[in-house]
């Protein structure tokens, strides 16, 4: 018997284990992403910042964003939103991790981060713009990914999560989504400099 089939084996002989186990994990998720969301608008409103009306629990929406990049008629110009790694959309498949949460915590094969999304150019000569200004992002954080967007990679500590389960406060373990928000918030200046480049080249 090969090692897939033995690991076939030994899963059908412990179904209830793991349906009861899927099951705790789904609890498990919506619990973390309540924290996250808390986070998330605890974190804009001390620092002035914008955030949508989405959710990480319902929508896989946690997004925050400078006020001037919200119109008055509500449309969002720019804006940062906790994202999945380029090629992944976050659905569960053969080549992808089941969780999102495997994700978050770099445990399998996807990753998470921060990525830097706007609405108000159109994607070729956005997709061009950023070709052409990747190295001025080279002594940040961001990387420039396949989509392409800047992105911000975040990893959280599966022990300080589990930690964070046992003591129901996950405030310690989402520590690294409060670092990149504030790394966000910091360079957040080379983001409005790349908008006025980009709209003076689409006005000229």
């Amino acid at each position: 018997m090969s090692s897939t089939e033995q690991l076939d084996k030994m899963l059908i002989e412990h179904l209830a284990d793991l349906d009861d186990g899927a099951r705790r994990l789904d609890i498990l998720q919506d619990k973390i992403a309540e924290a996250i969301d808390d986070l998330v608008k605890e974190w804009t409103t001390a620092k002035g910042w914008k955030t949508g009306d989405e959710t990480w629990k319902d929508d896989w929406g946690a997004t925050v964003a400078l006020p001037r990049w919200y119109t008055e008629e509500e449309n969002w110009l720019a804006w940062f939103a906790l994202d999945f790694a380029s090629g992944d959309d976050g659905e569960s498949g053969e080549e992808k991790d089941y969780f999102w949460l495997t994700r978050l915590c770099g445990e399998g094969r996807g990753k998470m981060g921060f990525r830097f999304v706007q609405t108000e150019f159109g994607r070729a000569p956005w997709k061009k713009f950023l070709k052409e200004i990747a190295d001025r992002f080279a002594d940040t954080q961001f990387i420039l990914d396949d989509v392409p967007s800047f992105f911000l990679p975040l990893k959280v500590d599966k022990d300080l999560l589990a930690k964070g389960a046992a003591e129901e406060d996950f405030t310690e373990a989402l520590q690294p989504i409060t670092e990149a928000l504030d790394y966000i918030c910091k360079v957040s200046p080379r983001f409005e400099q790349i908008r006025r480049e980009m709209q003076e080249r689409q006005g000229s």
